[in-house]
């Protein structure tokens, strides 16, 4: 489950560690891993840390259509198959 707490932490620790180019390219690497790793969740997780890095905070209609998703995340390589 993705929680946007979650996401804003990391983005505010990007902010704080790194400059902007940095941070970005981070963010951009490690969300083309999760996509080309089939991990949706993870690439949903890193699209909202770019979102909120950038300074866009998700009003609650969005924020209710994303929870919507999170019981259809898929489960990481390996782990449990939830049905």
């Amino acid at each position: 489950m993705i929680r946007t707490a979650d996401t804003k932490i990391v983005a505010h620790e990007l902010h704080a560690r790194y400059d902007d180019l940095r941070a970005v390219t981070l963010i951009g690497r490690t969300l083309q891993k999760a996509l080309f790793a089939g991990r949706s969740d993870e690439v949903v997780f890193w699209a909202l840390v770019h979102a909120h890095y950038r300074g866009g905070d998700l009003c609650a209609s969005t924020e209710e259509q994303l929870n919507f998703f999170s019981p259809f995340g898929l489960p990481p390589l390996g782990g449990p198959v939830l049905i």
